[in-house]
């Protein structure tokens, strides 16, 4: 890459430094609101400056588009490696998150929790530029990426992740919440345990057939790159992995479960979406796997090795807490006191140890649609 190509790209750097800076700001504005100043206008000028950083975000974009179509007469995606990946995951999570604040959740009281995945997508690519300083910089694409598929194929999939993690930060929420690990009261008026749960589950409903499209148009692509469908390349088999994940966390919603287990299945899909999203570098390079879809090789210091570590762990902590006991019938029953329809059919399988009263996944009554356990602290 001549002199001239490398100044351009840090110039074009220049609106990322900004925007990363931003988001920071706008993160820590919406932890002031929550925990400190719960004045409306605080609230206000954090979803501001988070609107501004990704403004910025959105000048870098279309500056490495423009840089890319003369490069390669022609659009590409950037998406070339996983600074870039990452980066776009950060540009598409934002607005969705605004979308939701303005119009789902109507509460800017979860903003710092939002950002928590963006902001540590940005600090994996801030440690990738300080090990390589040409991390960021664009690559070179193999023939059979130069392909209108690869902007359709990656959009979706990275749609969904954004998606999928912001209905695992709603179950993770939730899951805290009802094992009382740390105190969120200071949610309830505004958001019950009923409403985390619901949020979770729109989010997954919303985020799940992108996925599957996602999915879907890979196969399509790769039939055109490489003349098949499915490869069992690494990459397709985690996919596959979080797809089966979600299926079964819908069907299982499908059937009146709600609360706290099948907030555990939302965690453990996303933890899959996360080991998908860098494990697969990771043991890629470890074990020597041929992977068409890996972004970057990893796996060469111990911190990679470690990293993985977290990721594995991630996964395993929902699977046992799966098998461990939920909080009582009790507890949810006392949690429900304010909704007259559930509370009978809960203090009925208390009183009668009928199934499900103690294993977190409750059923609605006959005729109404599945609502999760209702916020404590209205009593």
């Amino acid at each position: 890459m001549d002199e001239a190509n490398i100044q351009q790209i840090n110039n074009t750097l220049q609106f990322y430094d900004y925007a990363v800076f931003g988001y920071l700001a706008a993160f820590v504005l919406y932890a002031v609101h929550v925990f400190f100043a719960r004045h409306p206008r605080v609230g206000q000028i954090a979803a501001t400056v988070l609107g501004a950083a990704w403004v910025l975000q959105t000048v870098f974009l279309v500056k490495r588009t423009i840089f890319y179509y003369h490069q390669h007469n022609g659009f590409v995606l950037p998406s070339t490696n996983m600074f870039e990946v990452m980066n776009y995951f950060v540009w598409l999570s934002v607005p969705i998150y605004l979308m939701m604040e303005w119009k789902l959740i109507k509460t800017r009281l979860f903003g710092s929790f939002a950002l928590f995945v963006p902001l540590m997508m940005l600090a994996f690519n801030a440690r990738s530029m300080s090990m390589d300083p040409g991390a960021a910089d664009p690559r070179e694409l193999f023939p059979s990426l130069k392909s209108y598929w690869l902007w359709i194929h990656v959009s979706c999939m990275i749609l969904s992740y954004a998606i999928l993690a912001l209905g695992a930060i709603f179950a993770l929420l939730y899951i805290l919440r009802s094992l009382r690990v740390v105190n969120l009261e200071r949610f309830s008026s505004k958001f019950s345990l009923r409403d985390l749960d619901r949020t979770s589950y729109r989010m997954v409903l919303f985020g799940f057939p992108i996925l599957t499209l996602g999915i879907f148009l890979g196969a399509v692509w790769a039939d055109n790159a490489w003349g098949r469908y499915w490869g069992w390349d690494p990459k397709e088999v985690w996919a596959l992995i979080i797809w089966l994940i979600y299926l079964g966390y819908i069907h299982f919603r499908m059937m009146g479960w709600v609360g706290y287990k099948p907030a555990l299945i939302n965690m453990l899909g996303f933890a899959t979406v996360l080991m998908t999203f860098w494990g697969v570098n990771i043991l890629a390079s470890v074990f020597n796997l041929n992977s068409i879809h890996a972004y970057s090789a990893g796996g060469e210091s111990k911190a990679d090795l470690y990293f993985l570590g977290v990721l594995g762990l991630l996964a395993l902590i929902p699977i046992v807490m799966l098998f461990l006991p939920s909080p009582s019938a009790d507890t949810l029953a006392a949690e429900l006191e304010e909704d007259d329809e559930i509370v009978p059919d809960i203090r009925r399988r208390i009183s009668g140890g009928g199934a499900g009263s103690s294993d977190g996944l409750h059923p609605s009554p006959p005729g109404r649609s599945p609502q999760p356990p209702a916020d404590s602290s209205q009593n």
